[in-house]
């Protein structure tokens, strides 16, 4: 009896070993956020993904298949709402090319640092100075077991973002968003996936189809580090805001031409939101799209705005300079911002 009570002893002291080993040894939240960072660099997928906003009044719904060859090449096939339903995005590196099958028009646009799923053009650090990163229960997504992780804002103490990264292979399999209220603002999540790297390279064809016109997208310069440059080959003296919500700061600075005009824009970051200006010397009227502007008034000036999902874009005039906010911010935080950019 005294000797099974020792081998009894001694297997749970082996078994609580193997486990504290393990443990040492499983990522931590930080790690896993990174790799979750890295991983479409180096992981090839297919796969369908559900993804929806949500907006002041209507949430916005589309269903997506996505073919991905590392590490740059990416597929978008959209598959609902029947109004957008075969209209596909092609993305080659930092080039991507939008086609639209019923209006028979690709556009072409250049992004630097486009399409991170997690951060900002990998500014991982940033997320970690502004974020504390919370592991959580493991979860089925797409038949797969997936680690979550959340981030919490340090100076609001709020959850910012839930992740699903795939605890294999480090692809993030779902996300969700949520706003200062904590009320859910998007919400991504692969319906399946599938890994695999024999995808064919006619899929990532960049061909104009037949009686297809091509239109000028977003072309944006490299962004630049180097703000004061950029400010100073602006074309005109540009001005910044002077109040910005606790975390953001300042990571780039770039110019472009949008319907002919010269544009700066500043960007603006926390790690996970992002936050742009964009402000000219010309006459030109705000371009609100398809979206019916409301007004809004601060500090004498009247602005007006849209909200799409939870992005707003706040446009307003002063001094001869034209100026747009755009950013995952409510109206009000918008306007404070803009408040505090006195030329």
């Amino acid at each position: 009896m005294t000797l099974s009570r020792r081998a009894a002893s001694a297997a749970v002291a082996v078994v609580a070993l193997f486990a504290l080993t393990a443990q040492s040894q499983a990522p931590n939240a930080d790690e896993l956020v990174r790799a979750a960072t890295d991983a479409p660099k180096h992981i090839s997928y297919v796969g369908e993904v559900s993804s929806t906003r949500w907006g002041a009044s209507q949430a916005i719904a589309t269903i997506v298949r996505i073919e991905h060859k590392a590490p740059d090449r990416t597929r978008r096939t959209y598959l609902a709402p029947q109004s957008v339903y075969g209209e596909y995005i092609i993305t080659r590196g930092t080039r991507t090319y939008d086609y639209n099958v019923d209006a028979a028009t690709v556009a072409t646009s250049e992004n630097l640092a486009s399409d991170n799923t997690i951060a900002y053009n990998n500014n991982i650090a940033l997320v970690f100075a502004n974020y504390t990163t919370v592991e959580g229960p493991h979860e089925s997504v797409a038949g797969r077991v997936a680690q979550t992780v959340s981030l919490v804002n340090r100076h609001t103490g709020e959850r910012m973002m839930r992740l699903w990264i795939d605890a294999q292979t480090k692809v993030l399999l779902a996300r969700e968003s949520y706003r200062g209220d904590g009320s859910l603002s998007t919400r991504m999540r692969f319906d399946e996936i599938r890994y695999t790297s024999d995808i064919p390279a006619g899929i990532f064809a960049i061909d104009i189809p037949a009686g297809f016109r091509t239109l000028a997208g977003r072309n944006f310069a490299s962004p630049s580090t180097d703000i004061g440059a950029v400010v100073r080959n602006a074309g005109f003296r540009p001005v910044g805001p002077r109040y910005l919500p606790e975390g953001f700061s300042i990571i780039s600075a770039d110019t472009s031409e949008i319907r002919g005009v010269k544009s700066l824009h500043l960007l603006y970051s926390d790690g996970l939101r992002n936050l742009s200006l964009f402000q000219n010397a010309s006459n030109a009227a705000a371009d609100f799209g398809t979206l019916r502007p409301s007004t809004i008034r601060f500090e004498g000036h009247d602005a007006e705005y849209v909200k799409e999902g939870p992005t707003t874009l706040l446009a307003w005039r002063e001094h001869g300079l034209a100026f747009a906010l755009v950013g995952d911010l409510d109206v009000k935080e918008l306007a404070e911002i803009a408040t505090s950019v006195i030329p």
